[in-house]
């Protein structure tokens, strides 16, 4: 075990108090990993047997006394944290990530008080660091000692005791992260935005190329109210109820003319639009057709539905795949029959004989055959003499032929 490498990191990390769990490119796998780490020796010992060459991760979860991290992944958040509280940062158990190039991400490890485990609520992701460990759920670090497979470089700890969180540091961590995450959500809000209107923009300037190619930037008034009455024609066909002609009619025209403008010399301003509108649904001369009926598609020749497989044709039909030669049992197991129950062996043993098989039995065992040479087994025909027998003993002398076959009545 002391070349063991999963063996030798967990247990280094089992002598700090950690709950440790096998991983695989930093992801743990094993189920319920979160809920049942390994805290003892012994389970160390056989997972190490099982996974000889995982990383380790470190469980945590909040609770009195136990460990959690602070994940730090941008460069200044310690100095601003001692400057914003006018505090040092307690000398405790640290590890660092990349300990050559970039030094300034690392593990920073508490104990959880009286105090943290009732101000942390749940673990944070802050952008800047992650609080690791503060929640009900149970997430995991990459444990000193493992090597980065893509650099190789080791994590490297700096072998201190890990002390206690103090108030004023879990204070300070609720409050900041608290702002950083409103910042983040803020930003994220505020580029969604650019890129909503970015694709308003791309949307309208593809929609006015669309009306500049068909031609209905220069329709005049009297072609946009013929359009009008055109689309209500159509859309009176199609099904479309009175109460939502003008909101559909409206929406047309919008689409394929643009925002409706006040200035426009082409267009009506919205209120007489909508009047336009209104005018056109009212008109009793707008005929109000039926929507086109939804006929059913066409046959291209005579169907024949024969009726459902039965479960007799579905067990003659697995049973003609059969090998040639098969036991009871392994018949009575693919046709999904009972061995025991006399029912099934009836339709078993009629299953068997219309797929073409023969039952052969010995004294502790009971097969089936598949027959190949049908004329093996049917009884032996009684074959007549051919026509030439006949013939020539007609021609035979009465003298010559034996007293059995002379004609009744005829003496020698």
């Amino acid at each position: 075990m002391d070349n063991n490498y999963f063996f030798r990191v967990a247990m280094a990390a089992h002598s700090r108090g950690f709950g440790v769990t096998p991983l695989r490119d930093k992801r743990p796998f094993l189920h319920a990993w979160n809920k049942h780490p390994f805290t003892t020796e012994t389970e160390i010992r056989i997972a190490a047997k099982e996974y000889p060459s995982c990383d380790v991760g470190l469980v945590l979860r909040r609770k009195l006394g136990a460990p959690f991290a602070i994940d730090i992944d941008a460069p200044g958040v310690i100095e601003r944290l001692e400057r914003e509280t006018q505090m040092t940062l307690p000398a405790t158990y640290t590890v660092l990530s990349r300990p050559v190039t970039v030094p300034y991400r690392r593990h920073i490890f508490f104990r959880h008080t009286e105090y943290s485990d009732h101000v942390f609520t749940k673990n944070v992701n802050a952008g800047e660091y992650d609080l690791i460990g503060v929640g009900t759920r149970a997430l995991q670090v990459v444990s000193e000692g493992c090597i980065r497979p893509d650099n190789g470089e080791v994590r490297t700890g700096n072998g201190l005791a890990i002390v206690d969180c103090p108030n004023w540091l879990a204070d300070w961590l609720v409050s900041d992260s608290n702002r950083l995450r409103n910042e983040k959500t803020t930003e994220a809000r505020r580029r969604l935005a650019e890129v909503r209107v970015t694709l308003d923009q791309i949307a309208t300037e593809q929609a006015t190329e669309v009306r500049r190619r068909n031609g209905y930037c220069q329709h005049s008034r009297e072609d946009r109210y013929r359009y009008l009455v055109s689309k209500a024609r159509t859309l009176c066909n199609a099904g479309v109820t009175k109460d939502r002609l003008p909101s559909e009619l409206f929406f047309q025209y919008v689409a394929d003319y643009g925002d409706v403008r006040d200035g426009d010399p082409n267009g009506w301003p919205g209120s007489i639009l909508k009047d336009k509108i209104q005018s056109i649904i009212s008109n009793p001369d707008l005929k109000r057709g039926n929507p086109p009926p939804i006929r059913p598609r066409r046959s291209t020749g005579s169907v024949i539905k024969g009726p459902p497989e039965s479960d007799w044709q579905r067990r003659v039909k697995i049973a003609k795949d059969f090998p040639e030669k098969m036991t009871s049992r392994e018949v009575y197991d693919r046709l999904g029959l009972d061995s025991k129950n006399a029912r099934d062996k009836k339709v078993a043993s009629r299953v068997m004989k219309a797929a073409g098989f023969v039952a052969r039995r010995g004294r502790r065992w009971a097969a089936w055959e598949k027959v190949r040479d049908a004329e093996k087994w049917e009884q032996p025909e009684v074959r007549s003499p051919p026509l030439s027998y006949y013939h020539n003993i007609l021609l035979l002398p009465l003298s010559l032929l034996p007293p059995r076959c002379k004609p009744r009545g005829q003496s020698t």
